[in-house]
């Protein structure tokens, strides 16, 4: 029996206008078009119609990139399709807490504005950077982060892939691992155009914050089973702000997760928000994993097909 999954896009494939055609397109979601931008203090309409840059500062990324997700979500649920389980990779998780009914989308916003802005300024006080290691295991990654550790933080941050990994922290350490990688045989290893070191220590008073923050919100009953980046397992909800306040601070399991989720029984993943950076991620993770993705408004037909075809139209 086939069995899907949505998994939604993080932080780093935002473009221009992203969001905008569901909202244009589906009259409902204009109301959340104006919540949107009276909890976040800006509009975001101007906003995400900006060509500036100012798209691409953290504390404005996170909250819109969340919020395009939310768009194209919404846009899917007028399909009626039957999902067994939902997933994000590092900022995509927010998403993934609204899909799954964990938090209301007003709450979602609240928690991700305030996220954002801790991410921000943890990212002046602490600077550092991030590193992408491409063609080589993460096991001798893992190694490298270890001996390069002596000269300051770094971790190895994000699993993409059985070829693909991200190390953040430092400066000094990440420059000291990226030549570590080359020596060891790396295809590629490249700083990432990012404002701090995302899923290190070096954000741990960001989550020490958060988890304050979050004490204060009451979360509702998981309608949809949602998978966690830090423990690519699914969510135990007593575990929930715990989980939360360590994912800030801590690597993101993302081949993991899709491993466990395949053999817990999804057949079927579709990315939803910008970009198609995770449906690659998922091919590499197992070539025979059945992917499709709702980016823009002009997917929806496809995408109506593709969910009739496997059986995921109620």
């Amino acid at each position: 029996m086939n069995r899907l999954a949505v998994i939604f896009a993080g932080q780093g494939s935002q473009y221009t206008s992203m969001g905008l055609d569901f909202v244009d397109a589906y009259p409902f979601l204009k109301e959340k078009e104006k919540i949107a931008s009276s909890i976040l203090g800006y509009d975001t309409r101007q906003v995400l119609s900006s060509t500036d840059g100012t798209l691409n500062e953290t504390k404005y990324t996170q909250p819109l990139t969340l919020l395009a997700s939310i768009y194209a979500y919404e846009a899917l649920k007028t399909l009626n399709a039957e999902i067994s389980a939902c997933a994000g990779f590092s900022l995509g998780e927010y998403s993934a807490l609204y899909a799954s009914g964990i938090f209301s989308y007003e709450q979602i916003l609240e928690i991700i504005k305030f996220r954002s802005n801790l991410m921000q300024e943890c990212s002046m006080t602490n600077p550092g950077k991030m590193a992408a290691i491409i063609g080589l295991d993460s096991v001798y990654i893992e190694q490298i982060c270890k001996e390069a550790s002596n000269q300051g933080v770094v971790v190895l941050a994000n699993y993409n892939s059985p070829i693909q990994s991200v190390i953040s922290g430092e400066e000094l350490a990440v420059n000291i691992a990226i030549e570590k990688a080359k020596l060891q045989g790396a295809k590629r290893a490249i700083l990432l155009n990012v404002s701090g070191a995302f899923h290190s220590p070096l954000m741990k008073k960001a989550g020490d914050e958060l988890a304050q923050y979050l004490n204060q919100i009451k979360p509702h009953h998981m309608e949809i089973p949602i998978y966690m980046n830090s423990t690519a397992k699914p969510l135990v909800e007593k575990q929930l702000y715990q989980e939360m306040e360590k994912q800030i601070q801590s690597s993101v399991y993302f081949k993991q997760m899709i491993q466990r989720m395949k053999a817990d029984g999804i057949t079927h993943f579709l990315e939803i928000g910008p970009g198609k950076v995770l449906s690659g991620l998922i091919k590499k993770i197992d070539i025979d994993a059945q992917v499709s993705n709702l980016d823009k408004l002009d997917n929806i037909e496809q995408l109506k097909g593709w969910l009739k075809e496997h059986g995921f139209s109620k």
